[in-house]
């Protein structure tokens, strides 16, 4: 897990940019992987995701970033964790998750504003998979978070909302089945689509190939 401070940043260069103070936190540096979320599996928490042979993860993919789980699979694995750690995990707020991917600067990409498909798994890679959440060590946030853009996108807590972002608007609340917010593109996504501000919504009961999560902890 990687500290980051509290912050007053610029938020959405989607659309509505506008300022934005976060309380400090811890956000993992990885999403979480096939080799993490087996145990949670294996406790009886949930069932194993469908690419998955028999149950088991396939050979060469343990840390690989887990794929095919929905957003109320990830707010159980945080549950469960939270439970067995004795420690509250969560998912990041829309919020917690672009603060860590575009640093204090709000630099268009995790590493800068210019675009260099080697930093991440993207479309332009033509890898045509995830690949382990430790390959582009370039691609790193200020913090030092890696794959926040490329490789998977990643549930957030928010519910997928017009700006401007406001906590208090009702969007985190959990008990809401409605879409959920996406960041971050995937391996499937080129240039344009892993830029950190970048958004996407999503049926929070339907699992995808190229969707994944991480977890924060707050401070």
């Amino acid at each position: 897990m990687i500290p980051i401070p509290p912050s007053d940043f610029k938020m959405g260069e989607e659309e509505h940019a506008h300022s934005i103070e976060t309380k400090g936190f811890e956000i993992a540096k990885y999403p979480i992987t096939n080799r993490m979320y087996k145990k949670f599996v294996e406790s009886g928490g949930e069932n194993a995701p469908i690419h998955w042979v028999n149950g088991e993860i396939p050979i060469t993919l343990e840390d690989h970033p887990v794929v095919n789980v929905s957003w109320h699979d990830a707010i159980n694995y945080c549950a469960w964790l939270s439970e067995t750690a004795g420690v509250c995990y969560r998912l990041p707020t829309e919020a917690e998750w672009e603060l860590t991917a575009r640093g204090a600067n709000c630099t268009t990409y995790p590493w800068g504003d210019s675009f260099f498909a080697e930093n991440c798994n993207c479309w332009e890679v033509g890898v045509g998979w995830t690949t382990p959440v430790n390959c582009f060590a370039n691609g790193a946030s200020d913090f030092g978070v890696l794959d926040m853009v490329g490789n998977v996108w990643e549930w957030c807590s928010s519910l997928y909302q017009d700006y401007p972002y406001d906590a208090q608007d009702g969007r985190e609340n959990l008990k809401f089945d409605d879409w959920r917010t996406l960041r971050g593109g995937s391996w499937l996504d080129h240039e344009w689509g892993v830029r950190a501000a970048r958004r996407l919504s999503g049926d929070p009961n339907r699992p995808s190939h190229n969707t994944g999560f991480r977890i924060i902890k707050e401070l």
